[in-house]
């Protein structure tokens, strides 16, 4: 009876060895034609253009490898039609390896195509079986998916990995596909994605810069947002640490710019939402700590009515950066980028019942009121700048 029993056992368990053993939906690396950022235009005809960026391995130079190649690392391929799934295949019929997203990092889309709106791309972005959610999303300026994907880069061997890396580091809007997918949505809630533009490196040649927002309504690119507008939004937007702040304290003298620049080390930020005879309103709160980095300025910053001085010309500047970003996506944009519509909903749900559907409309005269306070918490070494004579630090 042992005998049996111990026999039976073995025999369970060959068998269920044999159906566990081996990748039978296995695929090779010389089968696959690994994506590694792909790109949607529509044409001056309507068409869809799908461009994707092919990693060559062949063509990588390798960690033994020494000298370069004459060899590109990647090949761009390009295909239109009348819808994203059938330009995909369409697509596909072009290569002699099958098209794998699994390492897809970044989805860019054309400007022109963005301003026509986006639903037609969705079934590519997110019905691909082998299509991932952790892709960054990002919109052209001022050029189209195609001719960004062809721009080369210098710092990496394939260019799709160096937006992964600023978008990574969150240099710029960094947004990733589930994001954006959410975003768009979700109501009282509008999407925005970074944006990337070409240039001219100092060789002449031609890259790309992501240094944007791009801004939308609904399924369509309302507009952009850089310089102020853009500090703005990453301030309210929970990406403030880290950045960089000039003010100017004083006027420009012959020595001294009359500017102090600190860095933020922390901020937080919070929105109330106030239901007052039947009208929506917004308060926006900002507080951030900070630490000076240059004085250019005559003010000894060792002197606590200077950092005062100094925390008061900070505060005004935040205030007016986050005012002007919100009147621009209120006035221009009609977008509600912020999400205030949602934390309405949150905090006035009764009362979110009635604006649910008409909050787009709405929300280009909400008032909105903000405040802001910086706080400087370290001064380090910069208490005076340099050029000038004790005589003449304040």
């Amino acid at each position: 009876m042992r005998i049996d029993r111990k026999a039976h056992l073995i025999f369970v368990l060959i068998v269920g060895l044999v159906f566990v053993a081996g990748c039978w939906d296995r695929r090779e690396m010389d089968e696959i034609a690994l994506v590694m950022a792909s790109g949607v235009d529509i044409t001056d005809d309507g068409q869809l253009e799908l461009s994707v960026q092919i990693a060559l391995p062949t063509a990588i130079p390798g960690t033994l490898q020494t000298g370069g190649t004459d060899k590109k690392p990647v090949q761009v391929i390009s295909v239109k039609g009348r819808a994203g799934l059938e330009v995909f295949a369409l697509l596909q019929q072009q290569l002699s390896r099958q098209l794998f997203l699994g390492h897809r990092a970044v989805i860019v889309f054309g400007e022109k195509f963005a301003k026509a709106g986006i639903d037609q791309a969705l079934d590519v972005l997110i019905r691909m079986p082998d299509s991932r959610y952790n892709s960054y999303v990002l919109t052209s300026y001022g050029t189209t998916a195609k001719e960004l994907l062809n721009a080369p880069y210098r710092m990496e061997v394939i260019p799709a990995i160096g937006m992964k890396n600023i978008e990574a580091a969150k240099y710029s809007v960094a947004v990733k596909v589930d994001e954006f997918i959410s975003d768009l949505s979700t109501v009282g809630k509008m999407p925005v994605t970074g944006a990337a533009r070409l240039f001219e490196d100092a060789a002449g040649d031609k890259t790309f810069q992501i240094d944007k927002a791009a801004v939308y309504r609904g399924n369509k690119l309302a507009g952009f947002l850089s310089g102020k507008y853009l500090k703005g939004y990453k301030l309210m937007s929970g990406q403030a640490k880290g950045m960089k702040i000039a003010v100017q304290v004083e006027p420009v003298r012959e020595k001294t710019k009359g500017i102090v620049t600190v860095e933020i080390l922390r901020a937080k930020t919070k929105v109330l939402t106030h239901w007052e005879k039947d009208t929506p309103r917004v308060t926006v709160s900002f507080e951030a700590t900070s630490r000076a980095l240059a004085n250019e300025s005559s003010l000894d910053l060792s002197k606590a009515n200077h950092v005062r001085r100094l925390e008061t010309e900070l505060t005004d500047k935040l205030r007016e950066t986050i005012s002007d970003m919100i009147a621009k996506t209120q006035r221009e944009y009609r977008s509600d980028i912020l999400g205030f519509g949602r934390e309405f909903h949150i905090q006035h749900a009764k009362e979110w019942k009635k604006l649910k559907g008409q909050w787009d409309e709405l929300y280009p005269e909400i008032p909105v009121a903000v405040a802001a306070e910086m706080k400087i918490e370290r001064i380090g070494r910069i208490q005076a700048p340099g050029p000038l004579s004790k005589e003449e630090v304040q």
